[in-house]
């Protein structure tokens, strides 16, 4: 049976050099090339003019790698996606002719460039789209606390750069935010529920050399989407989206990878509204108490907890103590 897997006969690239391309000729006048690289990981990559790179930023794909650079041989730019996960080679391959087609088509190089980026963002929106599964409720709360913290807690001292950039709970950093001199575990919680936050690792409340420590717990009560304040996924994100395009346009793309991180879907429906009700901060220092690595020599770990707190309301903080240890941190 003839297979029509187009990188079948291409060998892998020697080690130490630049991916050598095979020339796919359905994309003349404009030079994509189909390659493997040293690993024999597939490539297809357009190779053009510096002057004709776009503006456009990369997407970031799970499995895929997207980048452009400039080549040492002849200068020349090169744009690249190249497929980490070999078995999904049938979609990548499908991908890559949908990147050719549109290609082909392109009036001058310019437009190629644009094409290519253009085809790789709407992959990457139909890819993103089909693997990522709504957020719990659970989630969502949790996500809405995060993003109250950065968007009025830390930014109304310290700016929104800085408080986007020490944003680390998308990634599933142990701590949610980490500024120099200062890490911010945060929590929410129903009003209605027991009084008490659920700690999921060992990791969230361990100290960090050179870091105070602080847990940040919201209290959310259940809304109607008309009550005064209300305030779901959709209309929070949709806040801080504006207020990053007025005052830190540039910042745009890392608050959208990293909504992407945390789970946050544009096309998603999310169930949970909620009007904020009060902030609690507590400093997390000797005497709190928490497990942490090295309560037990043998384990266990992955240790998650129910944290009270009627016992920790002697280790609680005010705003001012807040904003001190957060105007502090460099």
């Amino acid at each position: 049976m003839k297979s029509n897997d187009p990188w079948k006969d291409i060998p892998p690239s020697p080690a130490g050099s630049s991916v050598i391309g095979h020339l796919v000729l359905e994309s003349r006048p404009h030079e994509v090339f189909r390659a493997r690289d040293a690993s024999g990981r597939r490539v297809l990559f357009l190779v053009h003019d510096p002057a004709s790179m776009s503006s456009t930023s990369l997407p970031r794909m799970a499995g895929l790698e997207v980048e452009v650079e400039i080549r040492d041989n002849d200068g020349q730019a090169m744009l690249s996606v190249r497929l980490e996960n070999q078995d999904d080679a049938d979609i990548f391959a499908r991908f890559c002719e949908d990147i050719v087609m549109t290609i082909s088509n392109a009036r001058d190089e310019i437009s190629a460039v644009q094409a290519f980026l253009g085809r790789t963002w709407k992959w990457h929106a139909l890819l993103k789209g089909a693997r990522k599964k709504t957020l719990s409720r659970e989630d969502q709360l949790g996500l809405i606390g995060e993003l109250r913290t950065m968007s009025d807690t830390i930014r109304s001292v310290k700016g929104l750069g800085t408080a986007l950039e020490a944003w680390r709970g998308s990634e599933n950093a142990p701590k949610d935010f980490e500024l120099a001199g200062l890490c911010i575990e945060c929590k929410a919680r129903g009003a209605s529920s027991r009084g008490k936050v659920r700690i999921s690792s060992e990791h969230q409340l361990a100290d960090e050399p050179g870091q105070e420590l602080v847990l940040l717990v919201h209290t959310f009560a259940t809304a109607d989407r008309d009550a005064v304040g209300a305030i779901d996924l959709h209309s929070l994100v949709s806040s801080i989206r504006s207020r990053v395009s007025s005052e830190r346009p540039d910042l745009s793309q890392m608050l959208e990878e990293k909504l992407e991180e945390a789970g946050y879907e544009d096309e998603h429906e999310y169930d949970v509204i909620v009007v904020h009700k009060s902030t609690e901060s507590y400093s997390v220092i000797e005497g709190f108490p928490r497990i942490v690595p090295g309560n037990y020599q043998e384990g266990p770990t992955e240790v998650s907890y129910d944290l009270p707190l009627a016992q920790i309301s002697h280790f609680r903080i005010g705003r001012d103590e807040l904003v001190r240890l957060i105007e502090k941190s460099e």
